[in-house]
């Protein structure tokens, strides 16, 4: 076990790697979704950690940091100049408040607008993250094709923000997007987040003036780090509209070591550190796929690369009348089990698991090679038939009061029933939708989602049937269509909810209402 040094000289045991949060009554996972904000993100590299912990151990000015670190990111990239941001968001927020306020002190202490600016983004490449623009006080407008820019007030557009990863199959042509923001004088930012770093960048060398990058995803650096590259101008005055100085984005702090760590993983990453990691990906495809075969009736398929995924994935699919199991008993067993292995829900099919090897070594490859074989070719044994219930009459109006961690609200339901299957309407303070479900005794499982902007808005809702009233339990989330999994389908934690009926019998006789 190695020593490590307190700032005062003194000498102490570094913990055993998952030790700190085992003792804290956290279990560590297995990563197989590719995904690292939902999951604690990454395992930088010795050097990485090295830098980041040397940097610790002294002070210096953050803008001459900032500075020394803006010239090395231009001469590793070939952009003009770049920053370290408080993760991808964060780049998002300070890239847009440069275009809206540049330097300009009275602008930038005027931040958040009020929806005087508008950013405007392609109808086909919505994100969950859009927040981060609002958060500058802009507006944001999708749009379906370039010509519909000359439909608009040019002065009230502070920006254009497009998606790396849609924009191959967008019906908005890049290269048109771009000669018109050129033409018109409207930056144009390119969130590429979700893909890993390449440099010449194609996005750059074509007309963008602005890329934000992930410092986690991919290049192992500190997840809550971000890089924003590209024009000077607009990079600098970003760095003015965040963090250390007293402007909108001072929020969005981010520490010395978190830059260090940040940059010293790009150029690793840069430097060969991406042809390491294509190889190690390959490598614990492999020996997943070894173990899939090992087992007869099971199928393997290699995903390739595409512009979605930078990185090789491996599925694993049978047949269910060979093995009796479904993906989701098979992800819910591997979660509960030790070591606990995380799969990613959005990618699911009833008799299918895809995994990505973007967060695994070797040898947690064959750990998860291995126990998601056995968990699917070990006898099954069905759950014990449930005893037949009676269950109770639900169909008709009800009234539902919501009651959040902070807030309440007032939703409605209109229900149909046949049997135990419940079928009806959701009716929310905005939105309405579908919903659906069972009731069981006087115990009821109802699932919506209703229409959102830019996503869709998940409940699950439990409850139970008591003297007339239905009280429980309401899971909360919101999920684009590619990831509606369990994981962002309960995002927003649950409330608690009750229901009484009423004399309505149609949804426009049923109020609904946001409360304080």
């Amino acid at each position: 076990m190695s020593l490590n040094t307190d700032c005062d000289g003194t000498l102490h045991d570094s913990p055993a790697p998952g030790q700190v949060f085992r003792d804290l009554g956290v279990e560590p996972i297995i990563n197989c979704t590719g995904v690292r904000t939902s999951y604690g993100g990454c395992n930088p590299a010795r050097s990485v950690l090295a830098a980041m912990e040397a940097s610790g151990q002294s002070f210096v000015v953050i803008d001459e940091l900032a500075e020394a670190v803006g010239r090395k990111l231009a001469a590793l990239t070939g952009a003009e100049w770049g920053l370290v941001t408080a993760g991808s968001a964060a780049a998002v927020s300070q890239a847009v408040a440069a275009c809206v306020a540049g330097n300009d002190p009275e602008k930038m202490l005027k931040l958040p607008l009020r929806g005087e600016k508008t950013v405007v983004v392609a109808a086909d490449q919505r994100i969950a993250y859009e927040h981060a623009i609002r958060a500058v006080g802009c507006m944001v407008l999708p749009i379906g094709r370039a010509s519909d820019l000359d439909q608009l007030p040019i002065e009230d557009v502070a920006a254009i923000c497009v998606v790396a990863s849609d924009i191959p199959k967008s019906v908005l042509p890049f290269e048109e997007i771009a000669l018109r923001t050129k033409q018109l004088g409207i930056p144009l930012i390119v969130d590429a987040a979700g893909q890993a770093p390449k440099f010449p960048n194609v996005w750059l060398q074509n007309g963008a003036d602005l890329l934000i990058h992930s410092g986690g995803n991919y290049i192992s650096g500190p997840q809550s780090t971000g890089f924003l590259l590209g024009s000077q101008r607009l990079c600098r005055a970003a760095y003015l509209n965040g963090p250390p100085g007293q402007s909108f984005g001072r929020s969005m702090k981010v520490g010395k070591d978190e830059i260090i760590g940040a940059f010293v993983a790009l150029e690793q990453w840069v430097q060969g550190g991406a042809t390491r990691a294509m190889e190690r990906w390959r490598d614990c495809i492999a020996i997943m796929k070894r173990k899939f075969l090992s087992v007869p009736g099971l199928s393997v398929e290699e995903i390739e690369p595409d512009s979605a995924f930078c990185n090789p994935r491996i599925a694993v699919s049978w047949p269910a009348k060979v093995f009796p199991v479904s993906a989701d008993l098979i992800a819910k067993k591997l979660a509960g089990g030790r070591p606990r292995i995380v799969l990613h829900d959005g990618w699911q099919a009833p008799q299918r698991i895809v995994v990505d090897p973007t967060n695994l070594t070797k040898v947690e490859a064959e750990i998860v090679g291995r126990s998601i074989a056995h968990a699917i070719s070990e006898p099954f044994v069905p759950p014990a038939a449930p005893p037949h219930e009676d269950f109770e009459d639900l169909a008709g109006a009800w009234q539902v009061f919501i009651d959040f961690l902070h807030g309440s609200t007032v939703h409605a339901f209109v229900l149909l029933q046949e049997g135990q299957n419940i079928m009806g309407k959701h009716i929310g303070a905005d939105v309405s939708s579908n919903c659906r479900g069972q009731i069981v005794g006087p115990k009821l499982k109802l699932v919506s989602q209703l229409p959102g902007n830019p996503l869709a808005l998940d409940y699950e809702f439990e409850g139970t049937l008591r003297d007339g009233f239905l009280t429980g339990v309401v899971y909360l989330g919101a999920s684009a269509a590619k990831y509606s999994g369990l994981t962002f389908r309960r995002q927003f934690g649950r409330a608690s909810w009750r229901a009484t009926r009423t004399r309505a019998n149609h949804t426009y006789g049923v109020k609904c209402a946001s409360l304080r």
